[in-house]
């Protein structure tokens, strides 16, 4: 429980999980959300990118067994090419049709009103080039839309955007958590521990060159943005598209959570007695940065400040 008089808030804190990109990584978001769950971690606020935007949706829907179950799927990499209809003229090698199949089958909501946390997730728009966020209207295509690697998922289109992979400017979401209202963000980064390695084959190339690039920009937006707590799964030799190892990546997300649950017990421990409006400052966050609502009526997107009904 907490009290509010004004901006002061006291009490209980709001608790968010920002869940980073990673690709077949993003199992162990899984193991480190169960963890969390089994330790009696309350989780108010789920953000998520990429990966971490796939996981973080069933997760806020109570559903993450159905994400383990599909999981559970995968036993060979030929059941990973089963999911990929492969596309010509679509902007990317995968159409991505049979990725929203999965969701629709899977997920058990269709809309961010109808979650049981409050969630959202970043995409890019290649349009203006600028992060946006979406945590309101039609769930599925901005679920799509943040696992839009360039070149390998086709872009979500809405109006005058053009949306792909939120990795490329926001990898581990902690701004959105804090703009949600968490006070206490629990990042999980899938990307800490990377290694040197060299790239091989043009698709190779490509995808370490994106990697790269989302590695740095990590870093620097955890400079203005920091997370109060950071669960950092070891999963070196783990490839883009090996998510016929689920078993093996659930697991090390367990592992690397609990490693963090006396640091995480201690702060939910210490009583709240700070302003919350201090904790995220929109004013740090571009004036170009929209919030973004997808209408699934029309295919239409809006944006703005407020909240938009979605209307079905």
């Amino acid at each position: 429980m907490h009290l509010e008089i004004g901006p002061l808030r006291v009490g209980k804190p709001r608790v968010g999980v920002a869940l980073g990109s990673g690709s077949a990584r993003g199992w162990s978001h899984i193991g480190v959300l169960k963890e969390l769950e089994a330790a009696g971690i309350e989780i108010d606020i789920v953000t998520g990118t990429s990966a971490g935007g796939v996981i973080g949706s069933f997760f806020a829907a109570d559903a993450i067994e159905h994400a383990e179950e599909f999981a559970a799927k995968y036993k060979s990499p030929r059941v990973t090419l089963s999911y990929m209809d492969f596309s010509v003229g679509t902007g990317g090698l995968i159409g991505g049709k049979r990725f929203v199949g999965f969701l629709e089958e899977y997920l058990p909501v269709r809309k961010f009103s109808e979650l049981k946390r409050s969630f959202g997730v970043v995409a890019t728009d290649l349009s203006s080039m600028q992060e946006v966020h979406i945590s309101d209207g039609a769930l599925i295509p901005a679920v799509r839309a943040t696992v839009a690697v360039p070149g390998f998922l086709s872009p979500e289109v809405f109006g005058d955007y053009q949306l792909v992979d939120g990795g490329l400017l926001n990898p581990v979401p902690v701004s959105l958590a804090r703009k949600l209202g968490a006070d206490l963000v629990i990042a999980v980064d899938l990307d800490a521990h990377a290694v040197r390695e060299k790239a091989e084959g043009v698709t190779g190339i490509m995808y370490r060159t994106i990697d790269t690039m989302m590695n740095r920009i990590r870093l620097e937006n955890y400079k203005s943005h920091p997370p109060d707590i950071s669960i950092e799964p070891v999963l070196h030799d783990y490839g883009f598209l090996d998510f016929h190892r689920s078993p093996e990546a659930i697991e090390e997300g367990r592992r690397a959570a609990r490693e963090k649950l006396p640091e995480i017990k201690k702060m939910l421990h210490r009583p709240l007695s700070r302003s919350s409006r201090l904790l995220f400052n929109p004013g740090s966050i571009p004036d170009a940065l929209r919030s973004l609502s997808l209408r699934q009526e029309t295919g239409s997107a809006t944006t703005g400040s407020s909240k938009e009904t979605d209307k079905t």
